[in-house]
């Protein structure tokens, strides 16, 4: 067997045994008590029929027993197939028959690290595959909607994860003096992000919480130094109260999933002197961009590419565009994914030249940046203009009154469409009142087109379950 993205906890065990690397509430465990959980979960795992390049649907809630288990199918020569532990049952069986998972591992929430030893791996009735990249060479499976909507695995080996994050930490710089604020799901956020801190030796902090004060509090307690989170985050700690501070040791804030409104960055800045990098994330490709955190840094605004990737702006026809045209952000690098399972198709079959063709919509800035305008599915076409909802989502859910937003097209005879928006108003808010003042919201933010003619207050706004507005 090749290298395993697991073997460095090991390392770790050896070089500073008695560090933090794991901090969950009171339990706090150190790198060779992580190490010996792993090692004792994946024998348990071994013991009860799990074999080398077995798929296992891991459906567990963030947490250190989570992680455990996720790291022992790996450790195990296992695939992580994660689960989110909110979905409906339903909704989890047929997860597990798309992605053909043999095996599935399932904690109840708040589980004790000593119960861990009652781990049962349960059949799923789904007959076990031979590892298409060979034996022992696939590490991490997960559900995707592609670039084309159609329901698809992402399949990654253990050689792909390892590149991948290695390219990502040439930007991050993160080392194993860090100790990472970690608020993000696991079930949506792990190849590229928990696998590489605990490649460099980082501590993972579990700080996701009710209320922000209690994050900011955890924050302190384990001076954390970077902040790994999500815009509904980064606007819940920039109103934090005066008292309720983010510790002096942070010097790295990321948020992820969607764009991050100017106005909450700003914000954030201004309550914590600490800009806010905007990173995205793909599982097909990995982690290309991280922005400079400036401030007034626009939605989708994310600069240069980390220096092991390559862009390209793309019209249909897979050409380039002009040099300030927008088109198809398509990107080149290492890491890039192995395969698609469903159906199934290679990384060769699926690149152009070497290039993956996102399905998002960008243009070049003036320094040769990269902007984000949303994806080339979602586009309105107002009059011939073409409006992107992200890009007016981020100002609606800017306005201090808007929990959410979503942003659609609408039939507009004149125009052909209009922008219609629908709007989850936070608690104790007068919906009448914020009708009111969302035209001239926007009319200030806005160019004429792009401003909404129409506004519905809803109960919620449909996410998924990575936080981005389902269409």
């Amino acid at each position: 067997m090749s290298e395993r993205v697991t073997d460095v906890i090991a390392l770790q065990a050896r070089v500073r045994p008695d560090q933090m690397a794991v901090a969950d509430g009171p339990l706090v465990l150190t790198w060779d008590e992580l190490a010996r959980a792993v090692a004792t979960t994946a024998g348990k795992l071994l013991g009860q029929g799990l074999l080398v390049g077995d798929r296992v649907a891991v459906c567990v809630s963030d947490g250190a027993p989570g992680l455990i288990v996720a790291l022992a199918v790996l450790h195990a020569g296992g695939v992580h197939v994660p689960v989110d532990h909110s979905l409906a049952g339903a909704e989890v069986e047929n997860l597990i028959t798309v992605l053909r998972t043999p095996w599935q591992v399932t904690l109840p929430p708040r589980i004790t690290l000593a119960e861990l030893a009652h781990l049962e791996l349960k059949s799923t009735g789904h007959a076990r595959e031979a590892d298409p990249l060979g034996t022992g060479r696939s590490a991490f499976l997960r559900m995707s909607s592609g670039t084309t909507g159609a329901a698809k695995g992402v399949l990654l080996g253990h050689d792909t994860i390892i590149r991948r994050i290695e390219a990502a930490n040439r930007g991050l710089g993160l080392t194993a003096s860090d100790r990472v604020l970690w608020l993000l799901p696991m079930a949506y956020h792990f190849a590229v992000s928990i696998l590489l801190y605990l490649r460099v030796g980082a501590a993972i902090i579990f700080g996701n919480a009710l209320r922000a004060s209690s994050t900011a509090a955890i924050a302190r307690d384990r001076m954390a130094t970077v902040i790994y989170a999500s815009p509904y985050h980064v606007r819940r700690l920039a109103d934090l109260a005066a008292g309720n501070d983010l510790p002096g040791s942070l010097r790295m804030a990321i948020s992820t999933t969607t764009a991050l409104d100017s106005d909450a960055s700003r914000d954030f800045h201004a309550r914590h002197r600490l800009g806010v990098r905007q990173g995205l994330g793909i599982i097909e490709v990995g982690l290309p961009f991280l922005s400079p955190g400036l401030i007034g840094e626009q939605p989708g605004e994310l600069g240069a590419p980390l220096p092991d990737y390559q862009v390209a702006i793309l019209a249909e026809d897979g050409e380039p565009v002009p040099a300030d045209g927008p088109g198809e952000l398509a990107i080149a690098g290492p890491g890039m994914l192995d395969a698609y399972l469903q159906p199934w198709r290679r990384r060769e079959e699926i690149l152009v030249r070497g290039f993956f063709r996102t399905g998002d919509r960008a243009r070049r800035d003036q320094h040769g940046g990269v902007c984000l305008l949303g994806r080339i599915k979602d586009v309105i076409n107002v009059g011939g203009v073409k409006v992107f909802p992200l890009e007016v989502e981020c100002v609606l859910d800017a306005h201090p009154q808007v929990l959410a937003s979503r942003v659609r097209a609408a039939p507009e005879p004149r125009l052909g469409e209009q922008v219609h928006a629908d709007i989850q108003v936070r608690p104790g808010c007068d919906p009448d009142s914020l009708l009111v003042e969302l035209p001239s919201w926007c009319t200030e933010r806005l160019a004429p087109l792009k401003r909404p003619s129409s506004y519905a207050i809803v109960e919620a706004i449909a996410m998924t379950p990575s936080g981005k507005v389902r269409r």
